[in-house]
């Protein structure tokens, strides 16, 4: 059953997928960039909408002391989304878009060090 969940995306994670939709749009074109996009972002709402808690628990995050942010993945196009839910408010806040083999520090460095 599918419940009504609010995606709220942090402005960290529009940045980095607009970085890949810039990135792919080079190799794919960006009709077909937006177009595997699109439906990365509709197949992570549907799942984590019908299902929020699913995926596992970030396991780089855990190193890090924050236990509650889940990985969400997807092997075949090998992206992932980290994201923490707030079922009082009904809410998923994606906070980071990355490629599978992308490290977590890695991707907030270069986010902090791109603010400067």
């Amino acid at each position: 059953m599918t419940v009504a969940m609010q995606f709220d995306y942090s402005f960290v994670f529009r940045d980095q997928l607009y970085d890949h939709f810039y990135y792919l749009a080079k190799q794919l074109g960006p009709v077909a960039s937006q177009a595997l996009l699109d439906g990365f972002i509709a197949c992570f709402e549907q799942r984590i909408s019908a299902h929020p808690e699913s995926a596992p628990i970030c396991i780089e995050a855990a190193d890090l002391g924050f236990t509650q942010y889940h990985d969400y993945i997807d092997p075949a196009l090998q992206l992932r989304v980290i994201y923490r839910l707030a079922h009082d408010k009904g809410s998923v806040y994606p906070l980071l878009f990355l490629k599978t083999k992308q490290s977590i520090r890695q991707a907030l460095i270069q986010h902090c060090l791109r603010k400067e």
